[in-house]
Parts: C-alpha cells; structure tokens; sequence
C-alpha cells in the first residue's frame, strides 16, 4: 500500500511544462510589484509553487524516503550551489522554481521588514529560468551556475532595466545590453534575478541608501547598519534572496557589508574582473566581486566573472583570463591551509589608543584558532609591515576620477541617460531624486563641467601604454614593493580587523572613520590586491539578540593571489563548521504548499490504512493515530513544525505498513 515514490521526482517536469504554457499567457510578467519592476497584480507571473501533490503507487518505496526527497523550502534555506545543482539534476528542482522561492521571500520579507535590499526584479528572470530548464531537459548543463539565481548591485548594466545606482534620477536610464560579467554570468546558465539596493553612486559613509531604494537595515539587527555600498546584495544573500550575490567594491564596499552580513565578499585583484558596463566611483579602483553564504560559492561565481575585456583595458593588462587560469574551484581542499603563512598586523587589534570591544576579541580568537586548527601558522609581522610603511605605500594614490569617470559612462549611454554630466544631476535636484551625499564626493560641485567634453581628464599618464591616472605608477611600484616583503617573509597572507565593534546604528556613525580599526581599509584598493573577508561567527550567541551579531576578518594577499584567499577561505569554512554561519531569524523559510500538500496525502493514506485495519491491529497503532491528530492541527504556515510532523507521522506510517503487510 506504500504510495510513495515517483511522483515527487516527476514535480520538476510537471512545474516545468505548465509553466512553460502560463508563462506565455502571462506575458512573462514582472512578479514584484517593488521600485523599478514596474508590476501590478493584475500582470503577477504565475506562482510556479501551487500545485497538488500526487502520491502514486510504488512498490518498495517508503513515505521517509519520499519526504527525504522532496525539495522543501527548509532545504533551501543556505543551500550551495552544488546542493541545488544535485536538486535539478536529480529533478527534484527546477530553475524556474529555484526563481519562484527566491521571489517569493523578497515579496515577503524584504519590504514588509524594512530590509530594502532589493531595489528591481529582473522582468526576463522567469524566461531565464525556464531557457535554462528546457536547456537541461536536452541535455545540456552550461556548468555549475546552470539555473541558479544571482543578485547584481544596482551600478551593473543588465540590459532592460535601469542601472540607477540607487539614484531616481537615473531610474529611467534603461541599459540596452548588459555589462561584461553579466555576460559572462548568463554564458555561465546563471538567471539574473533582480538588482540588489546600494549607496547611492556606490558612495557609502557607513551605510547603504539610495532615493530608489530606501535605507538598507542589517537583517541580524534592523535597527543597525548593514554597512555600504553593497549593502544590498550583502543583505539579500544572507536572507537567501538568492543564491549568490555581486557587488562593487571602490574601498571597502564588497568586504565591509560582507562583515556585517556573516557571509563572505571578496575584492579581487584590479584588472581580474571587467568593469565596463559598471556606472563608476573611482575606475582605476573599481572592481566587481563575489559575495555568497560559502567559500565554495563564492569561488564558483569569481570563476564565471573573472577574465579579459578587450573594452576593459585593465583586465587586458592584467590579461586577466592569464591571471584566473584554470579557476578557482579545482584545487579546494580542507588541507588549503597547511604550511600557510599568515601574518597578522596586531595594531588593527588595538593600541593604546583604542581597541576592539570586548565581544569581538572571543570571535578573533575563536577565528585564529579555525585557522591555527586547519594548519595555518600565524605570526605578528606589525614590525615588518608597519603603520608607517603602510602610510608610505598609499601615499598619492588617490586622485579623484568621479565626475569625469560618470560624465564619460553618461555620455556612453546615448539616449538613454536623460542627464549628460553629474552637474546635470545636481543642479536637478530640486525634486529630491538625489542623495545628497553626491554632493560629497563633489564638493565644488557648483563648478562642475557642463559638457564631458568640458569635463577636465584626470587620466593624463602613459603608464606602459596605457591612459592612466598620475597615481597609477605609484600604486604600481606599492603594490610589488608589499608582493615583494611578502615573499621575503614567506608570508602568504595578511590578516587584519577592519572594524573594532559589530555594526552600529547609523546614526552612531561619523562619516567614514567610525569604528574602523588602526588600519587603511582602503589599502588593497589603492594597490589593487585582492582581499577577502571571512565570517567569524557572532558577537554573543548566548546573549540577546541585540548582542549577537556578526563581524568579518579581513585577509590580503599579494596581487594576482585570488586563488590563494580562495583556499584559505575554503580550508578555514571546512575547519570552523557550521559555528560561523546563522541565518537571520526574521527571515525563515515561508509556508510550503508541497510539504503540506505531502503531508495531507500521508495523513489521508494514514487514516485510510487505519479504516482498513481497524484501531488496534498492532503496535504502531495507537501512535499511528495519535501522529494523524498531530498532523491535522499542525500550523500549515510553519515549514518546521509541518515537516516535523511529517517525518514523525512518515516513520510511524512505515512501520504500519510492514505491521499489516500492505
């Protein structure tokens, strides 16, 4: 009588092909009706979830092994990549699904608790998914980003929506093509999902707001900072908004939220990754990078990114496709940190002047001794690298490329940009379409250039044939004078404490330098070396929730050594466990139609055994009944609680079924 078997591992096919014939009538409509979508309830796309589940005949099948299968919205929760890849290949799971959850728990949660860290929903989403799908159906498995939904800041062109960069001014500058790693994300089988909120232009104090999108609030303490300027994507992937993230990162904007967020960011090294099709801060500092819940992830999306545009001078430079070759995900390995060197610089662990707060220092050391533990040696270089030598090698390397590197990626847009140059801009404002800390990063800005052919060139240098700023030989000799102390030392990184507290109110914030440690964050931007940071786990776990939040450890290397931080991460995760990583609370797995829908067969086969047999025809009987009453009073909105009286009833049912012989 066992009905198990078949039907669960059919649902993906079944999803697929009715939504395929939804999805036409549906005019592949926007599913969000958030800033920017442009959607209404009248054109919501389908909801790709709302099904029955059928629970066919299958000798030899149980009802635990059929919920073991099922794809439920609490598996989705922090799944990788490989996880959900193992899904859809299995057919447990399909993209268009995969899309359909993910928009679900924004629809739910983002707005509803004020996290604003989505700003638009990408209207061809669902048509992405489901190319992907059918590409599968065939076959054809493009790698292991196939079908799987990335989140992409607001400064990247995606083509059909507005690269705004937070800005209502630039609401309407509709991309009519994508940027070179959105690209290479969708040649990847990557389904871009939406646009994650951000600071405004990318410039952040401590925070993350835009006129588009509102304030962004860190979903561990909502009531704090989630840092910026990627704040957005930092949060959306801590939530599981989506699978993975990609942001910007100018002088601390991937690896601060990233801190705050309890997930890992990565600023690659300058040139690895393209930024045309990127709206600028600072080009020459300038990088997208990955941002995801594992090491592993976050490997696979710099992989899919990374490599030479021949409209990116900097990645050609670089040779970028030289610098990434084989990747980043074939040589992880637990043992990544045997017989690694990493030095730490122990005034960004205090000085007599200040120091962190006494909930971060258990977290340091708790992140020292994963390191320790998974074969790192750990050694005190401060006299080698020293704050003044530090200070030496930024020194000079900041000219300021705004208003010409904007008024240059406005005219490009043509037609689409109704403003020419950032004066345009600022003079419009009236209507309150600007942030104003714009005016920030343009102080003069009353005497702004008219014209980008009016707009003083800052990149007046020929650095080996290439335009670039005065400050670019300089950040060039830096950058091997550090590559060269670390090889004499044998160190093969550096690690460093960014900030001295966990996040802060905004309000609490000074502009830039509050709570930052005694180091230069911008360090590894100015010399473009690639810096990652690694979660350390939560301030005080067994505190209040106001005390437990996260904080990152920040890690560099020497230029071009991505796949080196790649392996550290990797072997410190696998070292650390599950101790560093915990979803927010306040946005848990939404109600699952399919878990219910399992668990009302099973009751009703349940009650259909117990009629056949009588209340009494053995052992299993009488808990056989009581896990029935559990699971028709059992609150259907909680995933939890449904799949804990599923999978009681589910091996209660089981040993029934041997007990009567059915």
């Amino acid at each position: 009588m066992s009905r198990f078997g078949e039907s669960i591992r059919q649902f993906g096919g079944v999803i697929l092909s009715s939504a395929i014939i939804l999805m036409v009538f549906a005019g592949l409509a926007v599913i969000l009706d958030i800033p920017g979508t442009g959607g209404t309830e009248a054109n919501e796309a389908p909801d790709m979830l709302s099904t029955d589940t059928v629970i066919s005949d299958n000798t030899g099948s149980t009802a635990s092994g059929a919920l073991e299968d099922l794809f439920t919205t609490i598996d989705l929760m922090d799944s990788t990549v490989t996880e959900l890849q193992s899904e859809m290949e299995k057919g447990n799971l399909t993209s268009a699904q995969l899309t359909q959850m993910y928009a679900d728990r924004i629809e739910a949660y983002d707005r509803e608790l004020d996290l604003n860290s989505v700003i638009a929903i990408n209207p061809d989403a669902f048509s992405e998914a489901l190319e992907m799908d059918l590409e599968r159906s065939g076959g054809l498995v493009r790698g292991p980003l196939h079908g799987i939904p990335v989140i992409v800041k607001a400064n990247i062109d995606i083509k059909g929506m507005a690269t705004s960069a937070g800005a209502k001014a630039l609401e309407d500058m509709i991309s009519d093509e994508d940027a070179f790693i959105v690209r290479k994300l969708k040649d990847a089988g990557a389904v871009i999902l939406g646009q994650a909120n951000m600071s405004e232009f990318a410039y952040a104090t401590a925070s993350s707001r835009s006129t588009l999108g509102g304030n962004v609030h860190n979903a561990f303490d909502t009531s704090k900072t989630p840092a910026g300027s990627s704040g957005g994507t930092a949060v959306a992937v801590t939530c599981n908004f989506a699978a993975l993230g990609v942001g910007t990162d100018t002088g601390g904007s991937i690896r601060n939220p990233s801190s705050f967020a309890n997930i890992y960011g990565m600023r690659p090294s300058k040139g690895l990754i393209s930024v045309s099709g990127i709206l600028p801060l600072k080009a020459f500092k300038d990088t997208a990078g990955p941002m995801a819940r594992t090491a592993e992830d976050m490997a696979i999306l710099l992989e899919a990114m990374a490599g030479t545009d021949p409209d990116d001078d900097y990645t050609v430079e670089a040779n970028a496709d030289w610098m990434a070759g084989d990747g980043y995900t074939d040589d992880l390995s637990k043992n990544g940190l045997v017989g690694t060197k990493i030095g730490y610089l122990n005034y960004s662990f205090g000085t007599e002047y200040s120091s962190p707060n006494e909930k971060v220092m258990p977290m340091l050391e708790t992140a020292i001794a994963n390191l320790e533990g998974a074969g790192a040696e750990i050694v005190d270089i401060s006299d080698i690298l020293t704050i003044g030598m530090i200070e030496e090698l930024t020194s000079d390397i900041n000219t300021d490329t705004f208003e010409y590197d904007v008024n240059k990626y406005l005219n490009e847009k043509g037609e689409a940009a109704k403003y020419k140059t950032v004066r345009d801009m600022l003079y419009s404002n009236a209507d309150g379409t600007l942030n104003m800390y714009l005016g920030n990063l343009t102080a003069d800005y009353y005497e702004l250039a008219g014209s980008f052919e009016d707009t003083p060139d800052p990149y007046t240098a020929d650095v080996g044939g290439y335009k670039r700023t005065p400050c670019w030989e300089k950040a060039l000799e830096s950058r091997l004078k550090i590559s060269k102390i670390m090889e004499e030392n044998g160190i093969d990184a550096v690690m460093y404490l960014n900030f001295f507290d966990v996040a802060q109110t905004e309000d609490s914030y000074v502009e830039d330098d509050y709570n930052y440690a005694n180091y230069d964050i911008a360090f590894s931007a100015k010399l473009g070396l690639p810096e990652i940071s690694l979660p350390m786990g939560f301030s005080d776990t067994a505190g209040s929730a106001e005390s437990a939040m996260p904080l990152g450890l920040s890690v560099f290397s020497a230029y071009g050594r991505d796949d080196k931080l790649i392996g550290i991460a990797y072997a410190y995760e696998k070292q650390a466990g599950e101790t560093i990583r915990k979803m927010p609370d306040i946005t848990p797995p939404l109600e699952d139609e399919r878990l219910n829908a399992f668990l009302t067969g099973l009751t009703g086969e349940a009650r259909e055994l117990i009629s056949e047999h009588g209340e009494d025809f053995g052992e299993s009987a009488a808990p056989l009944i009581a896990a029935c009453e559990k699971a028709e009073t059992v609150d259907l909105k909680d995933p939890y609680a449904v799949y804990d009286a599923a999978k009681e009833l589910a091996e209660i049912y089981d040993t029934a079924v041997k007990e009567t012989g059915e």
